[in-house]
This record gives structure tokens, sequence and C-alpha cells, in this order.
């Protein structure tokens, strides 16, 4: 199966392709907000560089987010319109899901992105299980949620950091950088899902919504 996934949940995205469940090639999208201008030229250039056009593309995958509304949005609808245009299949995954499967196959890692008024998407995963499933949470929720060391990764995850470690101490580790979700991995997510459903997606729905789609713990 030849997959090409589209991440575009933060300011830096990224698109890849995959042939037979191995990555052939991702590109980083550095754009600051610039996603729509970049995506297609992207996604063309891509596809040029291993011999490909978009009608060799037999599953096309899209970041759902959470993060960014009109980001999420570019993803969705160039991915609905390469699926659209070439009569292809379209699978979304949860952009918290792909950098959990990046960096949670070992230990605790819990995955922090910006909600906006003070409060975070939150998910917890241990030994590539979830933990804690994703919700909307404050930071001084955090030691009701981690109980055992845990690497916190995350889109600004460094702008956070020493608000975080002031409420867990040595329970929180960080990467040196930020961590941004990767088209790769979204691409292997979606892959999964198609196999288990048999199909696409019916219906590709952002991930960005606020108490009805997440519930808030209250600890």
């Amino acid at each position: 199966m030849i997959t090409l996934a589209l991440e575009t949940s933060g300011p830096v995205g990224s698109v890849a392709l995959r042939r037979g469940g191995l990555l052939l090639g991702e590109r980083v999208l550095d754009t600051r907000e610039q996603h729509s201008s970049l995506l297609l030229p992207t996604v063309d250039a891509l596809l040029r560089e291993h011999g490909l056009a978009p009608r060799d593309v037999e599953l096309w995958a899209v970041g759902l987010g959470p993060g960014s509304y009109t980001g999420i949005r570019v993803g969705i609808a160039a991915a609905k319109g390469f699926a659209f245009a070439t009569g292809r299949p379209l699978a979304g995954a949860g952009s918290v899901e792909a950098l959990a499967l990046e960096r949670g196959r070992d230990g605790a890692v819990a995955v922090i992105v910006d909600a906006r008024r003070g409060e975070f998407y939150f998910s917890l995963t241990a030994a590539g299980k979830t933990a804690v499933p994703l919700q909307i949470v404050a930071l001084d929720a955090l030691p009701g949620l981690v109980t055992q060391p845990t690497l916190f990764i995350g889109p600004e995850i460094k702008r956070y950091e020493p608000q975080i470690a002031a409420r867990l101490g040595g329970l929180a580790a960080f990467p040196p950088v930020d961590v941004h979700p990767r088209a790769a991995f979204v691409a292997e997510l979606t892959e999964k899902k198609f196999a288990a459903q048999g199909r696409g997606d019916e219906k590709i729905e952002p991930i960005y919504l606020r108490q009805t789609t997440f519930v808030k713990w209250k600890g």
C-alpha cells in the first residue's frame, strides 16, 4: 500500500510517504502558520521524488489535532481534495496519538498541547498503552495524573517545562527541544485503522472541541 499523510496541526507540519509499511520520505513544513501556501507543492515534490503521482496513492491520511484551528482545517481540506480527485480512501488519526506513538513505545510519555484559557490537552501512555486518555486539564491537575517518572513532550513543551517541573519535580523529564507531531506516524496509525476497518473513514472531523469532545478532569 502507498500512503501519503499530511500533518498540519501545529506551526511545524510535515508530509510523509509510505509504501509497504516502510517510510519512503518525509518533508518538514516549518512554516509558522503558512501551511496553506507550501502544503500542495510539498506533496507534489515528495511524490515526484519517488516517481509517483497523486493517482498512485492508495490511502490518504491526515492528522486531526488537537492543535491550531486553521492548521488542522488546512490539512483536512487538502486531504479531502486529494482523496476526492483520485477516488482513493481517506482516514484520519489524532496528532497526539502520533506523538505518543513516536516517543511512547517504552516507559511513560505524557503529551501536552496548549488548549488555551490556561488549559491543555493531555494524554499519558505507559509502555505503548493508554494510561490517561486525551482530555483537557489545568497544570495544577498534573500531580493527580502523573505518578511515575514520565517524559513530557509536545509542540511547546520547552515553554511549559518550568511550570510542569515545579508541580512534579523529579517525576517529569523533558526532551532538549519541542516535539511536533509527524506525518510519518499519522500514516502508520491510519494504515492500522484502514486494515482494521477495511475502508477509509466515513467522516473526518478535527479534534479541537472543548468539553463536547473531552471531559475536563476535576481531580
